[in-house]
This record gives C-alpha cells, structure tokens and sequence, in this order.
C-alpha cells in the first residue's frame, strides 16, 4: 500500500512535465484552495479509507482505556465475613449449603425492603436483637457479576468507599493534560504530538502494571501506582481530540461530517470491545494488560500516519505539503495533470515568507488569541457548549440506572444508543439544519427528556428508562454536531488547541454531574434537572451567536497570527 510505505518527509519532490498554462487555462477565474486541491488529489478513498481504519483504533483504543473503571473498578455485592469461629472459610458470598444460609441469616441483617444482605454490618453474636458491628472479619464479595475487581482486592466498601473515586479523578485529571497537548500539536504537528503521547502512555501503563503484577507491596502502594496508571490513562482523551482533527483535515469540507462521525462511532466501538474483555477476563489486573495489549498494537502504524496538509500548509512546509499531496493523489490513483498544475498556481498566490525566525511563540500566540474578541467569545460559547453536553450525557445516565440488566448488556445498549444518535446527527449536519440548526434542534429533544424525567420517574420506572434512552440519542446527537461544529470554527494554527479547551471543559461537566447526584438530597434532584435544563437553553440561545460552518473550507477560517513578515 503506498499509503503506507512512503514518509512524505523522505518523499523526493518531483513533477512530471506538465503545461501549466494549457492546465490552468479553464481555472484562471475561479478562486483555487488547498480544499480544492484536495478533492483532485482525492478527498475520500483509497488513501483516506486506509488512513482512517487504523487512525480510528486510536479512538477505539481512547474508550477502552476510558470506561476501564466501570468494570476494573465496579462494586460488586458483599456482605460481612462470618466470625471464623462459626464458619472458618467464609469465601462465598451466597450459602453453599443450609447450614451456611442460616449462619448468614442470623449474623447479617437483611436490607430494608430487600432479598439481599447489609453490606457493612453484623451481628457480634448470633442475635438478631444483638449489637451491630462494621465487619470486623472482613468481607466476603459476589464474583458472578464482575469477577475479581480492584474494589475486592483494596476493599473499598463502605468507610473506604471514597477511595474508589479517586481512580476516576486521576483519570479525568489526566485528561486535562488535552489543554496543553492540544497547543502542542498546534506547533508542532498532530503526527508527532499523537505518536509522542502515545507512546509515553503505552510505556507508563507497561511498567506500572508490571510493578503492580510482580513486585510485592502492601495495598496502599498498589493504590498508589494506581492512580498513577489512571492519570496516564487519562491522556487517551487527549490523543482522541487531536486524532479527531486530524481525522476532519485529510479530506475536504465535503466530507468533514463524515469523518468526524466515522471517529465518534469508532468510540463506541471501543465501548463494545471493553466490555468484551471485562466479560471474557474477570479479572481487575488482566483487564488493564488486554487495553495496554489494545494499545500496542497501535504502535507500528504511527510511523506511517500522515500529517494534516492543513498544518503543513498553515507552518508553510510547502515541500512537505507538496510530497503528502503527491502521496495522496498516487494512493487514490489521480494523475499528475489533475491536481499538481492547481498546486503550483496555488503555490504562486501564496504570500512570501521571509523568515521562519519570526514563528509566534506558545505565548505570543496566547497574547494575540485573548486579544481578538471574536475568537474569545467563540472560545466561550464552545467551552459552555462542551460542559453542558456531558453534564447533560451524565445526568441523563443517571435516569438509566434503573434499568436492572446485566452492567455487560446495559454497555452495549448504551453502545448502540450513542452510535445511533452520532448517526443522526451526522445526517443532520448535512442537511439543511447545518450545523447550528443540527445542535438546536438536538439539543432541544435533550432538554425536554431531562425535564421530563424526574416527573416521569414518579409514575412509571419504564417510561423513564424509556425517556432516559431517548435523551441519551439525541444528547449524542447534539454531541455529534458539536464536535464537528467546534473544529470548523478555529483557524488551523489554533484549532487542536481549541478543540481542547472545548473538550476539556466537556470533561468538567462529566466530573460536576455526579458530585451533584451523590450531594443532593433525593427529594431535590428534579431541581437539579430543571437548572441543568435551563443551562441547556442559554447555550442555545448563544448557538445562534456562532456563524455556520457548513460546506466552508476548514483552511478558508481566517487565521489570527499577525507575526509573520509576510511580503
């Protein structure tokens, strides 16, 4: 595959004879850019096509890290360990035996309204009417479920059941890191900025997990290099917002929907696969080998992943922009004649550089950026966007928890669900809604679902699973609009960290929606969901603030850097 076996850096810059004149005879009044250039070169086939599979293991690999703590992390039941005295191997969580059962019945109460045992508690003698005590024995965990978990290794039950949240946190903390990865690949590439983190997560989870599996240490310190594990974990969020640009700046405008949506699909994908593995292995520690595993066999490809001609154009490497056009144009099986006579005129119009000292730096860029009211406000507009969305996404999952199916099967429906919406939303843009009308419209059917919910669930458990399934498809949908809408709004030498900023703030959300849920009072959760619905609506309304972006080159945003001594 040529796409494949040629580094467009090591590429030799050649062209065949060609009469320039005679080619661009028919061209000379329409305006030419590199989007353009890119449907002759191809804008979606067989150099895309393959690109795309292996670039979207990348994604599938970002939710098979991601959505480790459901499973690796899952509270399984668990009851108090009987005094050894009675029952001096007390490993099974339901009764072996008759004995056994009536032993349970009378050291461990049963809960309120419930079949199944206290968690936390026992009698100090077979009493019922005796003194209850916080399992002094231990306790003993149902492996049917969810096997051999890091929550039964650490015994993060009851008093120690905090601790637990502190792997998600590290993981989410770790996605922060998007923030400066995202100006990162801004300056220097999305290709090495993707292979570099990449690789240094790959490395990271290899050794702390070979610690973890092989040198002995007490629990605390296996907590430890944990959460250490999970906060690298958490940089699978940033190699999915950059891959997710580069995905939507190798083809042209006519296909960025596509794209994008192929990534966010490819995600849930990923979903699936997790919960394969957790099914399959049951196993805390084998779980986390079969994603590092999933994550090496993404290494080989960085070497061939190809640059976005859009960064290469925007930093002026027309040699390497020309060689990745080329690459591009042989693997799709375009002539010469059909696009290099386009790049050269293209190439005429562009404006001198004399000299590459006077790069903005990091800072500089910063500076400029926070000095342009339109990109501020834009800024703005998209990072409320982002945390509303996955505030909402959470919000609405909570109403799913009632659904009592199997954690393996609820997944997958989700899976399906959140596949469904990106689908449609997809489809959306690329009508007549255009992005803006997509998102409103999506996002409206949200906020109606989030409403009716908590009025809902007072009446019928069904209808609210029913109502919550629904919220889940469009809130997908309108997530699907905005990662699409958000990239198209930035200029090329900001929009990876744009796009950043915009997820980063998305994961705030994920991180407020359920220190809501566990610190409000039942009775005043609907209040929750009318405020997070009234949210919903502001954002709308500041929708309408943002230009439309449908069928607009990515390459035709106006760019704010200033400090280029241009002639």
């Amino acid at each position: 595959m040529d796409s494949l076996n040629s580094d467009p850096v090591k590429v030799a810059l050649h062209a065949d004879p060609i009469d320039v004149n005679t080619s661009l005879s028919s061209l000379a009044a329409a305006p030419i850019s590199l989007d353009g250039i890119l449907k002759k070169c191809g804008d979606l086939n067989r150099f895309q096509m393959i690109h795309y599979f292996f670039i979207n293991l990348i994604s599938m690999s970002a939710a098979v890290v991601g959505f480790y703590y459901v499973f690796g992390a899952a509270e399984p039941d668990h009851r108090c360990r009987l005094p050894s005295s009675v029952w001096p191997d007390d490993t099974q969580y339901y009764p072996i035996n008759r004995t056994h059962e009536i032993l349970i019945n009378t050291y461990i109460p049963k809960m309120k309204d419930s079949t199944k045992w206290e968690k936390c508690v026992r009698y100090t003698i077979a009493n019922p009417n005796g003194t209850l005590v916080s399992c002094p024995n231990g306790w003993v965990y149902d492996q049917s479920v969810f096997g051999y978990t890091f929550t039964e290794e650490a015994n993060l039950v009851c008093s120690r059941e905090s601790l637990k949240s502190w792997l998600a946190t590290m993981m989410q903390c770790g996605g922060f890191a998007l923030l400066l990865i995202g100006s990162l690949a801004d300056r220097f590439g999305r290709k090495k900025t993707t292979a570099t983190v990449t690789i240094l997560l790959f490395i990271i989870c290899i050794i702390t997990q070979v610690i973890m599996q092989w040198v002995p240490m007490s629990i605390e310190t296996k907590f430890g290099i944990l959460l250490l594990n999970q906060f690298a974990s958490g940089l699978s969020a940033a190699t999915f917002s950059v891959i997710f640009i580069l995905m939507l700046e190798l083809t042209s405008s006519a296909h960025t929907s596509l794209a994008g949506n192929v990534t966010l699909i490819s995600f849930t994908i990923g979903e699936a696969i997790l919960t394969l593995f957790a099914y399959s292995v049951k196993d805390w520690q084998k779980l986390k080998w079969a994603n590092t595993c999933f994550i090496g066999l993404i290494l080989p490809y960085l070497y061939f992943m190809p640059e976005s001609p859009l960064y290469l154009y925007a930093k002026r490497q027309y040699a390497q922009l020309e060689a990745l056009l080329r690459r591009i144009a042989t693997t799709n099986r375009r002539k010469e004649v059909d696009w290099y006579p386009v790049y050269q005129q293209f190439i005429r119009n562009q404006p001198l550089t004399l000299s590459h000292e006077n790069e903005m730096t990091f800072l500089q860029k910063a500076q400029q950026i926070l000095s342009h009211r339109p990109v501020i406000i834009r800024l703005a507009i998209a990072g409320l966007l982002g945390f509303i969305s996955l505030l909402l996404y959470i919000k609405i999952s909570f109403g799913l928890a009632v659904m009592k199916i199997s954690p393996y099967l609820g997944i997958l429906i989700g899976a399906i669900v959140e596949a469904a919406g990106y689908i449609t939303g997809n489809v959306l843009i690329s009508t007549k809604l255009g992005r803006k009308g997509s998102f409103v419209l999506t996002m409206t059917l949200t906020v109606i679902c989030v409403i009716l919910i908590p009025i809902v669930l007072k009446y019928s458990p069904d209808a609210t699973v029913f109502i919550a399934q629904f919220g889940k498809f469009s809130i997908s949908g309108a997530i699907a609009a905005s990662w699409i809408f958000v990239p198209e709004l930035f200029p090329t030498s900001i929009r990876s960290g744009a796009n950043g900023f915009f997820i980063a703030f998305s994961r705030i959300g994920a991180i407020v929606a359920p220190i809501i849920n566990t610190s409000v009072s039942a009775e005043y959760q609907p209040y929750t969901s009318y405020a997070s619905a009234g949210l919903a609506v502001i954002v709308i309304l500041l929708t309408f603030l943002l230009p439309e972006t449908k069928d607009k080159p990515m390459d035709a945003v106006a760019d704010y850097e200033i400090n280029r001594s241009d002639v």
